[in-house]
């Protein structure tokens, strides 16, 4: 018996009448009967002549019959990458782009080196590609991770048997992500910068709340250029996040919400609209980019270098940790999962130092405090 891709094939002899082992299985092939070909090949029952009494010659034919089978049923890269997407529609518009990007890099690198089937993407070819992406770092482990999640796609789907991006080395990372949290005195200028950009007031009261929601709320740059006046109840903001669909709920300081409610409409706005920093007109990605050409301005004006909205994230998330909080809390926060804080935003900071050497120095002088006789003696 054979298999090979849905295709379970196997040589018997058709025994004639005149045959002395015309009593014995199919199966039994020391004779010179006919020799067939039964079994099944994609679910249904095959039987077929191979017009030959040499099992030698029949052995070739069913070769080259498994062969065809075998191409026929091989599955493309490119009609795996299309399913993929098609299963993975119902994500996040930002997490689609991801996926197209990073898959689009497999797809060419295979077309260059004329990789066409799922079952030729090797080991050793997905080393070549992780040398030609040159990443490494969390970039190379979250692509290394969408890797492995397509991968399993596949397999579970049965157009392959193998993962080859699990026999790729995972790097070893010691510390949270390395982006580092704004200092105080950073978020002052960045902040000041805020009245300085622009020709009209709108713009500068429209980079002055963008910031102030950023830095109090933690918010992700689609969470804010999607925020509506729908979710702020008084001095709290409570929201879905686009990206994974968490609740955020979060109490905002009162300059937070004066620098909201003194915002004007949006240009190109109807008058019932209610976001704050958009007419709603245009798609998610357009409001992103728009957001981000007004924090690059302001990120400019201010002076600091390597600033992106992101980072206000992980100073949040510094500042929970650093005064006492879990990491549970600054999960729920966030709108994250306990993991992706303790993966992401659970750096070190002087601040998170001091507390832990608090919290160290009061169980020593717990235990300094205790009686002579009941002292540890080591």
């Amino acid at each position: 018996m054979r298999a090979t891709l849905g295709v379970m094939l196997t040589l018997q002899r058709r025994h004639s009448t005149k045959c002395p082992h015309r009593k014995k299985s199919p199966d039994f092939l020391k004779c010179r009967c006919p020799v067939r070909v039964c079994g099944m090949e994609d679910g249904k029952r095959l039987r077929v002549s191979l017009k030959t009494r040499d099992l030698r010659r029949a052995a070739r034919r069913l070769a080259e019959m498994e062969q065809q089978s075998f191409v026929r049923a091989r599955k493309r890269l490119s009609a795996a990458i299309e399913a993929f997407h098609a299963v993975e529609g119902g994500r996040a518009e930002e997490t689609r782009r991801k996926y197209t990007r990073l898959l689009n890099y497999l797809a060419d690198y295979c077309t260059r080196h004329s990789i066409e089937y799922l079952d030729q993407v090797s080991v050793e070819a997905l080393d070549g590609y992780s040398r030609g992406r040159a990443k490494e770092n969390w970039t190379w482990l979250k692509e290394l991770e969408l890797l492995r999640q397509f991968f399993n796609f596949c397999i579970d789907r049965e157009w392959t048997t193998k993962n080859p991006a699990k026999k790729l080395r995972r790097p070893q990372l010691f510390e949270a992500n390395d982006v580092e949290p704004y200092s105080r005195e950073e978020i002052v200028r960045i902040i000041a910068a805020c009245d300085g950009i622009g020709r009209s007031s709108y713009e500068r009261l429209r980079a002055r709340a963008m910031v102030l929601v950023l830095r109090y709320a933690g918010l992700r740059i689609s969470d804010v250029v999607t925020l509506g006046r729908e979710h702020i109840l008084g001095n709290r903001l409570e929201k879905r996040a686009v990206k994974n669909r968490r609740w955020i709920r979060v109490e905002l300081p009162a300059v937070v919400v004066e620098a909201l409610e003194r915002l004007p409409q949006p240009k190109a706005a109807p008058e019932d609209g209610t976001l704050y920093f958009s007419s709603g007109k245009a798609s998610l990605r357009s409001l992103v980019k728009g957001a981000q050409r007004t924090l690059v301005a302001v990120f400019k004006r201010a002076g600091v270098e390597r600033a992106h909205a992101h980072r206000f994230r992980h100073t949040l998330a510094s500042e929970i940790l650093a005064k006492g909080g879990t990491i549970e809390d600054a999960a729920g926060i966030l709108g994250d999962s306990p993991a992706t804080i303790r993966r992401h935003y659970a750096k070190w900071t002087p601040e998170y130092q001091v507390r832990q050497d608090s919290i160290l120095r009061m169980v020593h002088d717990t235990n300094l405090a205790q009686p002579k006789e009941q002292a540890p003696t080591c």
